[in-house]
């Protein structure tokens, strides 16, 4: 299993009955430190936080043949670690991969505008719409960028919307969730406030467009 994930991932396995741990790979890097790459449940135990020690206890508990667990603690360096395993066929021992947590993380942002893309908006907003109070959600479709697309050479067109990312994103200063949900639609969903969101986006993308960069 820990091959699935590159070499640059440290392997890991896990023998019960010999209460041994194996990593393979960058345990400096996981604040590991010199009880590991070899050592036992124990020194695990000893490295991470004592509030997640909990965690790698039921990470540790022996599973049937076939069972895979991943679980998320902190070590003593600060930093998030995923750790995944798959119990052998053998029922005595896991072999999984053990990584800090942003190399598995995906990014839910646009890669040019900054912005949540679409997926991510929808999940966002759909936590924010089962609580209470009211909210505005404004969705703009803005035929003035694919004009601009066709004016201007790619790069310069790609910087125009990493502009007006980064002017809704000032323009919300934090306060609402902001996306791009298409090639040239942009959605925010906002609380009611004194300016209207409708007039905060179109200005936000006038300024990015006017300045033509």
């Amino acid at each position: 299993m820990g091959s699935d994930f590159g070499t640059r991932v440290p392997g890991r396995r896990w023998t019960p009955h010999l209460d041994q741990i194996s990593l393979t790979g960058a345990a400096r890097e996981l604040g590991l430190g010199a009880l590991v790459p070899e050592g036992s449940s124990a020194a695990l135990r000893a490295l991470v936080l004592p509030s997640d020690r909990a965690a790698i206890n039921e990470a540790l508990r022996q599973r049937e043949p076939g069972a895979v667990v991943t679980t998320r603690v902190r070590t003593r360096t600060g930093e998030t670690c995923v750790w995944m395993c798959h119990w052998l066929n053998d029922g005595q021992s896991a072999a999984g991969v053990a990584a800090p947590e942003l190399r598995f993380a995906v990014t839910d942002r646009d890669r040019l505008t900054g912005l949540l893309e679409r997926r991510s908006f929808i999940a966002r907003a759909r936590e924010r719409l089962e609580g209470k109070g009211v909210h505005e959600l404004v969705v703009a479709d803005l035929d003035r960028l694919s004009r601009l697309n066709e004016a201007l050479r790619h790069e310069r067109a790609d910087l125009v919307l990493a502009a007006l990312g980064s002017r809704l994103i000032g323009a919300f200063l934090g306060e609402a969730l902001i996306a791009r949900i298409g090639e040239d639609e942009f959605a925010v969903l906002a609380l009611p406030s004194a300016r209207d969101t409708a007039e905060r986006l179109r200005e936000a993308v006038a300024a990015s467009a006017d300045r033509r960069l």
